[in-house]
């Protein structure tokens, strides 16, 4: 008999990542049968195996500090400093109490569990939480659990120690059971899983081999940056819901796109519409009588990739790839659906509004050592822009040496530059 299960991994604040996955599952129609977590994946699991969906999503998207702890906590984190002091906190509530005070997160727990909704429903759960007094690991199942037990077990579970403090359950102290296994596969393999979908958010902890390789098993992870698993901010956990779904949605194909998202078959049109007039434009500019104006360039596999590849596959790879690194370049939401259209409309107001460099400036850089400074910027995407649109035969050894500093931004500012033609936004 079939038996669908979600495996969620433990990461605290990155757990919004998993309310954004189940909101792809539901639109997916994917009806699990048994769900397994570790950490914040046995709370989200919980929630799943009651089918408390609105419940958890609301949780999430206005999830912050105050919601988890009693001791007061900046209302938004600013940068690598405002994280530190972050975890300097944590340090700081260890070393005084053990721990800092998680009185909130447990009422939360005991809120959130409806031993009815959970005891009752159809569908099978187990958590991993290790016995720091025994030094074992648990791997507990639904049906050994109690209306007493089972909330406490998904506390102890999530006692991220040493950040969180212990969790006491019959005279045994349990932590997170991250210390044991971070993805508990094995355990839903264990509990009848024919299929699986799991959700690995990196974090900190163990990670078992899977002993059944028979077992289909669909991997989310984030392509993004998410946030941080001791941050609970509620802007950065509502954007990692949307990665959450978006990276569903990715894997069973319904969308497309690595760390930015396109509807389905977005990317492909794009590419067969302006395949040939990028093709032209960069060969007009590196291009003398078929020949490569400095012969360096027809050493960069990047150049052959564009303008040497029959078959084509290769370009359109490179073609995706220009695509994300115009998003990231600019600074684009990273967490829409995006139309080509209105990406690229975006992308071109994103640049409009670039301040302009000059070559003094790139000549500066070069001489103090910082070219590596300009790479992955809107700055040097505006400049190459600027040299693109001005295409004269007399600046072919000057775009040749550009495309020789910066090959992926030269390529991408001759896309931006084609693609302005017809969108007349710069």
């Amino acid at each position: 008999m079939e038996k669908k299960a979600v495996v969620l991994s433990g990461g605290g604040a990155k757990g919004a990542y998993q309310a954004g996955v189940w909101k792809a599952l539901r639109k997916l129609h994917y009806h699990y049968k048994i769900v397994t977590g570790t950490s914040v994946g046995a709370l989200n699991g919980a929630l799943m195996v009651q089918r408390d969906y609105y419940k958890c999503m609301k949780m999430w998207e206005n999830m912050n500090f105050e919601k988890i702890f009693v001791d007061r906590f900046p209302d938004k984190i600013d940068g690598i400093s405002g994280k530190a002091g972050i975890y300097k906190r944590y340090a700081s509530s260890f070393l005084k109490n053990g721990g800092i005070n998680t009185s909130r997160f447990e009422q939360m727990v005991y809120k959130m569990f409806s031993s009815f909704r959970f005891f009752h429903s159809s569908i099978d759960f187990g958590l991993v939480v290790y016995n720091f007094t025994t030094r074992k690991p648990l791997e507990i199942a639904k049906a050994e659990m109690t209306e007493k037990s089972a909330p406490l077990y998904i506390i102890g579970s999530a006692s991220c120690f040493p950040a969180f403090p212990m969790k006491k359950i019959d005279g045994n102290q349990y932590i997170d059971g991250g210390y044991s296994d971070n993805m508990p596969i094995n355990l839903a393999i264990r509990l009848g899983a024919t299929e699986i979908v799991a959700v690995d958010l990196h974090a900190v902890g163990k990670k078992k081999k899977v002993k059944n390789t028979d077992v289909k098993i669909t991997m989310i992870e984030p392509r993004n940056q998410i946030v941080s698993f001791l941050v609970f901010e509620k802007q950065s956990s509502r954007k990692a819901i949307c990665y959450g779904y978006n990276d569903t949605m990715k894997a069973f194909h319904k969308l497309e796109g690595n760390m930015y998202t396109f509807r389905l078959g977005e990317l492909k049109k794009q590419y067969q519409k302006f395949e040939v007039p990028i093709k032209n434009a960069l060969e007009k500019r590196l291009m003398n009588r078929k020949q490569f104006v400095e012969e360096k360039l027809l050493k960069l596999s990047i150049f052959h990739k564009l303008l040497e590849d029959e078959t084509g596959i290769k370009r359109e790879k490179l073609f995706y790839e220009i695509v994300e690194l115009i998003g990231k370049n600019l600074k684009l939401d990273d967490s829409k659906i995006y139309k080509m259209k209105d990406f690229s409309k975006e992308a071109l107001y994103k640049l409009s509004i670039v301040d302009h460099i000059d070559l003094k400036t790139i000549e500066v850089k070069i001489m103090e050592g910082k070219l590596h400074s300009l790479f992955g910027t809107s700055t040097i995407l505006r400049f190459l822009y600027d040299k693109v649109e001005k295409n004269s035969r007399n600046r072919k050894l000057e775009y040749s040496r550009y495309a020789l500093l910066f090959p992926k931004e030269f390529i991408a500012a001759t896309y931006l530059y084609v693609i302005n033609l017809e969108y007349q936004i710069i």
